[in-house]
């Protein structure tokens, strides 16, 4: 079929025009890139060795949702009013609801890039489901991709068309079924590459992001075959050599993606978190209970969410689970069942960071949001808690028998998210060397640099 140039682009007949291209491979760890697995990766070497490199700090929490949409705006979670993946309704029930695209209400680097007259591409970022208008190309990330995953909708239709259903993330990752998510792996890493390099090629935007999520699924489903910090690894295991092999095919990838960018590119490859081993788990609510700050209704047999079994009208706090803990106080006249007098916030708090920090044997990290971030949207939690610094995972569910658990709560799962991603940039006038103190809030202001728009976020350009 004819190119992806007949679908409407307006740089048709500009095959000559430079492309800023960013890379984002979800939850890739510079223990890995930059150091364990550097000379198996030859393309991300040599990206580093001609430009700067070095860890790239995430955002509180390290989480794919909010990092990316912070990287890609320039604001912090608070700013943004996202906490997590899933986030409470403005109506302060007791649910949580996923995040989409409308939930992220402030302009992107795509956006304000599509305003100032440049053609753009956004590949697969996560939190672009539904896909938004833009100058160019959208294609949805995995969260929410359904029937309408591309913009504009002519350019879907030839997507599919050309490279088959749209693969926005591998089912069921947490499972012992490996080599079927290595399987999809590959072909999802696949057609991804392959999109990005046909709009690439062919479309010649002025700037192009694409994220691949594998390297976070790989994570998740094998760590424990990856990290010799793991309690279950086993040195040479087959699964070890496995993992490479994906990240080396992704090398690869990156390789193919760079060179259809052009020799005059400037290339930005980033990931939104690290990765580390996750030693068990921490049941928050657990230890609520036992300390008369939660209450059910009746005694669950097995492991159960809390939502099945808590009774409201006698629980004064409650934790969401994942990487990090959301912990919230039922505040009366706040929450629909709730017991916390207003007046006593802020002494309940104190007593409830008091029994949190004294977790036997843990160490309990309490921040709340407002001395974090810049401003706090949307519905934050009272606190923000980490446990061991990323070593443990938060559970949510409640009937566990104890405080201290062995395993993941969601399916097998040897990894937690870590506090720093990588940074490589690369191109021309980018003085290679050591990249030193980059934030994630500092992608935005680098693009925004390259392209001489003005802007007033926070961050710095990593640009030299």
């Amino acid at each position: 079929m004819a190119g992806l140039l007949s679908m409407g682009s307006s740089n048709q007949g500009m095959l000559g025009r430079t492309v800023f291209l960013v890379i984002g491979l979800d939850c890739a760890p510079p223990g890995l890139v930059f150091d364990r697995w550097r000379a198996d990766l030859p393309h991300l070497a040599a990206l580093a060795d001609r430009g700067r490199w070095g860890p790239l700090r995430s955002t509180q929490p390290p989480i794919t949702v909010p990092a990316w949409a912070c990287m890609t705006s320039g604001y912090d979670p608070g700013q943004l009013g996202l906490y997590g993946f899933r986030n409470r309704n403005r109506s302060r029930d007791y649910e949580l609801r996923v995040a989409s695209s409308a939930d992220v209400r402030v302009k992107r680097v795509w956006d304000r890039l599509s305003e100032s007259g440049r053609s753009v591409a956004a590949l697969f970022v996560p939190l672009t489901s539904p896909p938004t208008p833009v100058r160019g190309t959208m294609v949805g990330g995995f969260l929410g991709a359904g029937e309408r995953w591309a913009f504009p909708p002519a350019k879907q239709r030839a997507l599919e068309e050309r490279f088959g259903p749209y693969r926005a993330d591998v089912r069921d990752f947490r499972t012992d079924e490996l080599d079927r998510v290595l399987t999809e792996l590959d072909e999802m890493r696949e057609q991804h590459f392959a999109i990005a390099r046909a709009i690439v090629e062919e479309d010649r935007p002025d700037f192009a992001m694409m994220v691949e999520m594998g390297p976070d699924r790989l994570h998740h489903a094998m760590w424990r075959h990856m990290d010799p910090a793991h309690a279950d690894y086993v040195a040479g295991n087959p699964w070890e050599s496995r993992a490479k092999a994906y990240y080396q095919g992704l090398d690869a990838e990156v390789g193919r993606l760079v060179a259809s960018a052009g020799d005059d590119a400037t290339v930005l490859v980033v990931s939104d978190h690290g990765a580390r081993a996750m030693h068990g788990g921490v049941a928050l609510n657990e230890h609520l209970r036992r300390e008369g700050w939660l209450a059910l209704r009746e005694e669950p047999s097995e492991p159960r969410p809390l939502r099945e079994v808590v009774d409201w009208s006698r629980t004064r706090a409650w934790a969401e689970g994942g990487y990090y803990a959301r912990v919230f106080l039922n505040v009366r006249g706040r929450e629909p069942e709730g017991q916390v007098d207003p007046a006593r916030v802020e002494e309940t708090l104190a007593e409830l960071i008091a029994c949190l920090e004294g977790i036997e044997g843990v160490s309990v990290d309490c921040r709340r949001p407002a001395d974090v971030y810049r401003e706090t949207r949307g519905e934050p939690p009272e606190l923000m808690v980490y446990l061991d610094d990323l070593a443990l995972r938060a559970l949510g569910t409640v009937g566990h028998g104890s405080v201290r658990v062995p395993t993941n709560d969601t399916g097998p799962d040897g990894c937690n998210h870590d506090w720093d991603g990588i940074a490589i940039l690369a191109g021309p006038g980018v003085t290679p060397g050591r990249l030193e103190g980059a934030s994630i809030l500092d992608v935005a202001p680098t693009i925004y640099a390259h392209f001489g728009v003005a802007h007033d976020l926070p961050g710095r350009s990593l640009l030299r």
